[in-house]
């Protein structure tokens, strides 16, 4: 009887492990996000992280992992359910695959608190670097832009848009380019280069609704996002 309890627990691990080792072989995401746990893994080494600083570093990674497997683990048992298309099992899908994206957005926030930190009080960097890099102009223009997708992809979530990347409420193309273009002037104070990029955004805007993908009021709500929130972020870190 032990040695049958044994045999079990050992299947049990390989059983697991052949999962893990499925996902790892099939999956490319699986090995992205793997490749890039070993190179954080390898960053804190240096970075003298204190425990819980490890404890949420080690279950941001793993939570990453965890929902790849299930993401993986749903699709295959709805690809074993029905092999036809079918509205109901795309959504399932979706469903996980925003999971997945919900978790890797979470693993960015993290790596991004706990390292730039550290980055920035340790003895091996300089710290004046990472004051610049918060200060610089590419760093508030890429936070912008990183706020306007959150933007974008949360107005198109909120109209129910059936394909996100591809028209509805606002205009993510209009967003991104009249965001870029108050950057502009901000960067550079030259009214004479504002108004070319805003020439370039508004033909932007204009060939989204020429081509049918997008609505006059969407590509306004999408022009108005990009202009206030630009505007917005780089008076705060002004």
């Amino acid at each position: 009887m032990k040695m049958a309890k044994r045999d079990s627990l050992f299947m049990s691990f390989n059983r697991a492990l052949k999962g893990i080792f499925h996902v790892f072989k099939t999956q490319r995401n699986m090995r992205i996000h793997l490749l890039i746990a070993l190179v954080i893994l390898v960053i804190s080494i240096f970075l003298n992280l204190d425990r819980k600083e490890v404890i949420i570093l080690s279950f941001t990674i793993f939570l990453v992992l965890i929902t790849e497997m299930l993401n993986t683990a749903v699709e295959l048992a709805v690809n074993l359910v029905t092999d036809k298309f079918h509205p109901l099992a795309k959504t399932v899908k979706d469903i996980t695959a925003g999971a997945v994206l919900f978790a890797s957005i979470n693993a960015v926030l993290v790596g991004y608190l706990i390292f730039f930190r550290k980055m920035h009080t340790s003895n091996h960097f300089d710290s004046s670097i990472f004051v610049k890099i918060q200060k610089s102009p590419e760093y508030i223009t890429a936070v912008c832009l990183a706020v306007i997708l959150l933007l974008v992809i949360g107005g198109k979530a909120y109209s129910r848009q059936r394909v996100p990347l591809r028209g509805g409420m606002p205009s993510g193309h209009t967003a991104f380019a009249f965001a870029l273009s108050t950057a502009c002037v901000f960067i550079s104070k030259s009214i004479i280069l504002g108004v070319l990029t805003l020439i370039m955004a508004i033909m932007i805007g204009e060939s989204r609704v020429r081509s049918g993908i997008h609505t006059k009021w969407e590509v306004f709500m999408g022009s108005l996002i990009g202009i206030i929130a630009t505007i917005l972020i780089f008076q705060i870190f002004s």
